[in-house]
């Protein structure tokens, strides 16, 4: 048997065991609707207001619990939880409406699974599970890439999911934020090593050579991108929470999905059309994404230098 093919028997181990984890280790749902989140935007500091001392815990997502009162699951109680857990006044709009509307459907997925009791930190397991899955199966052969380009989209949806259950149930956390990001950033390479593996193996050399190099160009700019957003973060600028880049994870996984289910598509229009496919198709859509991720660090970059105080 195969190296990728002992790969697939693990990823199917380990996806049966996080499903039988996540029913053994449910929470029911208190009977009593959970407490409502602070109003959006009373969690940031007055403009002014000096930063976190040396070794306090960041004001991420997961990093307080919200204050009590009247709640429940609805739409409006999960955003108002999501933008308060960002520090988002009610000004901010990163991301603009579409991103206020794509809100509704971490919340429409989230929203069952909180009721059910499900752990949070077990749906960020799930996701990563999802976006292994989904560079494995780009390894299997051009004919494969338009299942991996769904499997990468459904990677994506699924890592909102989690926060959107956690806000629900209230039980964010220090750890949660940190697994979360640290899934993430396992989820990025992976998506992109499935890829590179195709290309570099199926494709003409000199295609090969060029996966390679676009593809290590978009995993350190990815990772130097969110590196960037985070040391910002910890230096309390406002923008770091604020600034959507087009470099940003949302547009990582839509081009790499996209291109699966193009380079899988092109595979049925004959020999010519399947070939440029797999030689230009990832290339030209990792070197894209590294370009955006470059533009994405600059736009940060320069956020940072014109801030003037934290989280202002």
């Amino acid at each position: 048997m195969s190296g990728m093919g002992l790969v697939g028997i693990g990823l199917g181990v380990g996806g049966l065991a996080i499903l039988a984890w996540t029913a053994l280790a449910r929470t029911p749902a208190p009977r009593s609707r959970p407490t409502a989140p602070p109003s959006p935007g009373t969690t940031s500091p007055s403009p002014g207001t000096a930063p976190p001392s040396p070794g306090t815990a960041p004001p991420f997502p997961g990093t307080s619990p919200p204050s009590p009162g009247g709640g429940g699951w609805t739409f409006e109680d999960y955003e108002a939880g999501w933008r308060a857990a960002h520090l988002l006044g009610e000004e901010a709009r990163p991301g603009g409406r579409l991103a206020a509307w794509y809100l509704r459907l971490p919340y429409a997925l989230g929203a069952p699974l909180a009721r059910a009791g499900v752990d949070p930190d077990l749906v960020t397991l799930a996701a990563l599970w999802v976006a292994l899955v989904a560079g494995w199966t780009a390894t299997l052969g051009p004919g494969w890439a338009a299942a991996a380009g769904v499997l990468t989209l459904a990677a994506g949806i699924a890592d909102s999911v989690d926060g959107a259950v956690a806000v629900l149930q209230r039980r964010t956390s220090v750890f949660g934020f940190v697994w979360d990001s640290t899934a993430d950033r396992l989820a990025d390479l992976a998506m992109i090593a499935g890829p590179v593996a195709l290309v570099a193996t199926r494709a003409g050399p000199g295609w090969g050579k060029a996966a390679v190099a676009a593809g290590t160009a978009a995993a350190g700019l990815l990772l130097l991108l969110e590196y960037v957003r985070a040391r910002a973060q910890a230096a309390q600028v406002a923008a770091a929470w604020t600034l959507a880049t087009p470099g940003e994870r949302p547009t990582r996984v839509i081009v790499l999905g996209l291109t699966g289910l193009a380079v899988g598509a092109a595979q049925l229009g004959g020999d010519g059309l399947a070939t440029a496919a797999l030689d230009l198709g990832y290339p030209v859509a990792l070197a894209v994404l590294a370009l955006l991720e470059a533009a994405g660090c600059t736009q940060l970059l320069v956020a940072v230098r014109h801030a003037t105080s934290p989280l202002r």
